[in-house]
């Protein structure tokens, strides 16, 4: 009868701070999305103008991402 070999394993079971820092940060991101979508849905009253108000707001977002990125590389 062959024996069969348990894999081996050698992942360290801890976050680093990085790690932990982008958990939270996920988290709350990832919460903020579904609340403010309910609140946006609840003035505009249809689901295609809150698709492009979320379209329209990352299109904001990233001109401020690509600011901040231009300022840095100064």
């Amino acid at each position: 009868m062959a024996t069969t070999q348990q894999p081996r394993t050698d992942f360290v079971k801890a976050l680093s701070r990085l790690d932990a820092t982008a958990l939270v940060v996920g988290s709350m991101i990832g919460s903020g999305i579904f609340i403010v979508s309910a609140d946006i849905l609840r003035q505009v009253h249809a689901p295609g103008v809150l698709l492009l108000v979320w379209a329209l707001s990352g299109v904001v977002t990233l001109m401020g991402a690509l600011s901040y990125g231009e300022l840095a590389a100064m």
